[in-house]
């Protein structure tokens, strides 16, 4: 994946802070599971500089939507991109508490394991009954690998604001942890 570093360098020249967010954040917390896309969160001010900056590395434009992009490669040898696209605020409150993990051959930021679960949480509400299984396996999983404590004051605000009482029941039946 040596598209990462070179999309990290690209970046970094023209002042386009990200995110890796997706599976391979989902693999760096310890969930190892299949992937075939890198997934960045970008501020949306960003937009047009991110689509100019892919475009250029050999990437066409899959799906355009207001909150997310996808570019599929020319060549074969890379992977697809996805841009999920997030306010001012929101990219902030994220950058805030990252994690530094190696991908690619370059160390890039992901967001905190509480993060995280809060976007693969909002995924599950929001994202589709196609992604039903992906994102709830990768909550739970999460979850139970790292020891979380669903319970705890600062979990339990996160079930409640980016899940549904369906999908806390459905998490709470699965998990097995403290």
């Amino acid at each position: 994946m040596r598209i990462v570093a070179t999309i990290a360098e690209k970046a970094a020249l023209a002042g386009l802070p990200f995110l890796i967010i997706g599976g391979n954040a989902v693999i760096a917390y310890g969930y190892p599971r299949q992937t075939v896309d890198v997934d960045f969160l970008v501020r949306d001010s960003d937009r047009k500089k991110w689509d100019e900056l892919i475009l250029a590395l050999g990437y066409r434009a899959h799906q355009i939507h207001p909150v997310f992009h996808m570019y599929n490669p020319i060549s074969q040898e890379n992977p697809a991109v996805d841009l999920m696209l997030v306010n001012e605020g929101t990219f902030t409150k994220l950058s805030v508490q990252t994690t530094d993990t190696l991908l690619g051959g370059v160390t890039v930021k992901i967001p905190s394991l509480r993060n995280l679960i809060a976007l693969k949480l909002h995924a599950l509400r929001h994202g589709g009954e196609h992604r039903h299984t992906r994102d709830f396996l990768d909550v739970v999983e999460l979850a139970q690998l790292n020891q979380v404590d669903l319970a705890a004051p600062e979990y339990v605000e996160i079930l409640e604001r980016h899940a549904t009482p369906a999908i806390v029941a459905e998490i709470k039946a699965r998990y097995s942890g403290p």
